[in-house]
């Protein structure tokens, strides 16, 4: 069902891409959590399957506000991205913004929680706390999550084969890019100033974002799941954070939960030997559902002095 809503025949070949052309990164040796990365060439034509037409109209749309709780006006919106989806999305503004002024941005990305999408209790906090803070917060809804799930699916449509996943990953980055396009036309929105959060799932998300999109001013990432993409074939390299990691540039932090699943924080922590550019990494004696009202110091402090 999911591969019929993607719009991706022949991709590879519409880029001028053959099997031939990709240098696949090597298995995993025996003392390694993660994949040989791919080489600069081989991620360089990786890239090109997040790439867009910049001239495409974003076509905002606002269909509500809710300033009434909260330190934020929450707008609801949506944009235009590309395959002829509309991206609905949350942007919350603090409530003591003053008129004329720019405001530092944070594209938050949700986790893994089917319908919920925008809507999942770790989103909603931090879109308080960092609103609280400050920041001008973007919550989209991921493709196939939240207000995107069709009523027709059900849950076993998420066990994404190869190329739906990867399908589904292009199209999510590339959604969030425009997210951030729609970001710097705002007159209230600092364009030098965006960064990107996502946790969990958002996470994962995040790892690939952050290596293909150099607008971003910083990047968080926490419990993210990378263990969700480990083959390092045609369609799993271009999803595959191993890939991805050694080509962040932009101030990472990662924060993990000791409790989460083993092979999970065993391939962040090789993950982050990866990153070549300033990084910090802290892990909470937590499991997976970090509680952003009680772990959130270090990130904001991360935000204060990165963003």
């Amino acid at each position: 069902m999911i591969t019929k809503r993607f719009l991706f025949p022949a991709i590879m070949l519409a880029m001028g891409l053959t099997l031939c052309q990709l240098t696949f990164g090597s298995a995993q040796s025996a003392d390694s959590a993660i994949e040989t990365p791919v080489d600069d060439a081989t991620f360089e034509q990786i890239r090109e399957f997040f790439e867009y037409d910049k001239d495409l109209p974003l076509d905002p749309k606002v269909f509500d506000k809710w300033p009434w709780r909260g330190p934020q006006v929450i707008t609801k919106v949506s944009y235009r991205s590309v395959r002829g989806e509309r991206v609905p999305a949350y942007l919350a503004i603090p409530k003591d913004y003053e008129e004329g002024s720019r405001l530092p941005a944070i594209v938050l990305m949700h986790g893994w929680n089917l319908f919920w999408g925008k809507n999942e209790d770790w989103a909603q906090a931090w879109l308080t706390i960092l609103t609280s803070n400050g920041y001008a917060v973007l919550a989209p809804d991921h493709f196939f999550f939240g207000e995107r799930r069709s009523e027709d699916t059900s849950e076993s449509d998420y066990n994404f084969g190869p190329y739906s996943k990867r399908d589904w990953m292009v199209q999510t980055v590339v959604d969030l890019r425009r997210g951030i396009d729609y970001l710097q036309q705002r007159p209230d929105i600092d364009p030098q100033r965006i960064a990107v959060f996502g946790g969990s799932l958002g996470g994962w998300i995040g790892s690939v974002l952050a290596a293909v999109e150099p607008r971003i001013k910083t990047t968080v990432l926490t419990v993210p799941a990378t263990d969700f993409a480990t083959e390092q074939t045609a369609p799993g390299m271009i999803v595959n954070s191993s890939n991805f990691f050694p080509r962040i540039t932009s101030p990472l932090m990662v924060v993990m939960a000791l409790q989460d699943v083993e092979k999970r924080n065993a391939r962040m922590l090789e993950l982050i030997k990866l990153v070549r550019g300033k990084k910090k990494f802290i892990e909470y004696d937590e499991q997976h559902f970090l509680p952003p009202d009680k772990y959130n110091e270090d990130i904001l402090q991360w935000l204060k002095d990165n963003l």
